[in-house]
């Protein structure tokens, strides 16, 4: 029997309401979900029941015990799926990715040229991430020494692509409720097959008492994949946290942005970075695909603004019409500079020689500097124009 109706078959078992849907393997896209029918608007497709779940309050005590108090949700996840070898779970493990999977796509395991390589925002998340694993991988081998370090990453992996936001909502488990939102999380049968989009024909994920539901907001037609929505994500966290990019004009995802800091805040004297921190806009300035952000507007122009004219901007009593020719040729330069970085970053990737990572994760980072190449000719053009 196919893994993925065996799984389908367990999950129902557990109590999973199955409507209208089904797994299906899309070339060249990998998993996801199907409409086996036309779907109604508002048309319930996926209900989970709590006790279907994987959440803290699910790990054995035998694993809880044995690791610090202090241990996060994720790391206990991590390390249950590792140490479970029972027939209970194993037709939800059999369709779980593979660590091949997680090889191309996940950038914690590249090659370290490659992780040099990525753009500053997902850099600065990967860092992070490593981080988080650095210390519950102290946590778990410290508790369990025999389990090897590239079984636990393969779990901890699963378990960072795999999981939905929780908060457990039985009146017991509410002293217990992790402090660090990205820590609430629970592993979700069926539903962790729907892929992501960023546009409004997402269907809608929530969350009660009595578990997940899944619903359509739209009519979808027969044959159709659905989707659900992860967030209102960049590429880069996209890449960095799901191993993944999406694709199209200008990267696909309508949240989708590139950090400009290293190019604007060399712009400034220190006195003038003395002023924006105090008025909470130094750093953070953004390109998504329609716009500068705010935060940028108002830093650049206190380049062409005598200080207390820029002080007036900032409290809303100019509207900064007759300087915006001003700070757009700032930002020209800013926006040029910032494309002369990508082309650099792209002829790096495009030397690389074969030895250094693989052909598909080489790619996915190039495609990704492409997308960034694009969101900066657009806004020079919206300037030009």
């Amino acid at each position: 029997m196919d893994v993925h109706k065996k799984f389908m078959e367990w999950a129902i078992e557990k109590g999973v309401k199955i409507n209208g849907i089904r797994p299906h393997r899309f070339e060249g896209r990998g998993l996801g979900i199907i409409a086996e029918r036309d779907l109604k608007a508002g048309e319930n497709l996926l209900t989970v029941p709590i006790s279907a779940l994987r959440t803290a309050y699910t790990v054995p005590e035998s694993v809880t015990r044995s690791l610090p108090k202090i241990s996060t949700i994720h790391n206990l996840l991590a390390t249950e799926l590792l140490l479970d070898t029972s027939s209970a779970r194993g037709p939800w493990r059999a369709v779980l990715p593979s660590p091949l999977d997680f090889t191309t796509s996940m950038p914690l395991l590249w090659h370290p040229t490659l992780q040099s390589l990525l753009p500053t925002t997902a850099h600065n998340l990967l860092l992070n991430q490593k981080r988080k694993l650095k210390l519950d991988w102290a946590a778990v081998s410290s508790a369990f020494p025999d389990i090897k370090y590239e079984e636990y990453v393969y779990r901890w992996l699963i378990i960072n692509t795999r999981t939905f936001y929780f908060l457990s909502p039985l009146p017991a488990h509410r002293k217990l409720r992790p402090s660090n939102r990205d820590d609430c999380m629970a592993q979700s049968p069926f539903a962790d097959y729907f892929n992501h989009t960023s546009s409004p024909s997402a269907c809608s994920a929530s969350f009660s008492s009595s578990g997940y539901s899944i619903m359509t907001p739209a009519k979808i037609k027969k044959g159709e994949e659905v989707y659900i929505s992860y967030g209102n994500h960049s590429n880069d966290f996209l890449l960095t946290e799901y191993g993944f990019i999406l694709n199209g004009a200008g990267g696909g995802n309508q949240w989708d942005e590139a950090l400009l800091d290293a190019h604007i805040l060399p712009l400034f004297s220190a006195k003038q970075k003395e002023h924006l921190e105090e008025r909470g806009f130094l750093g953070k300035y953004v390109l998504d695909k329609k716009e500068v952000c705010y935060r940028t507007q108002v830093a650049l122009r206190i380049l062409v603004l005598p200080i207390r004219k820029w002080e007036r901007f900032v409290e809303g009593l100019e509207d900064g019409e007759k300087e915006q020719g001003a700070v757009d040729k700032f930002l020209g330069k800013v926006l040029r500079d910032f494309e002369q970085e990508v082309k650099r970053k792209i002829k790096e990737v495009d030397s690389l020689g074969e030895d250094v990572g693989m052909e598909c994760q080489r790619d996915m980072l190039r495609r990704r500097w492409l997308q960034i190449e694009g969101m900066i000719q657009a806004a020079v053009g919206r300037i030009q124009n």
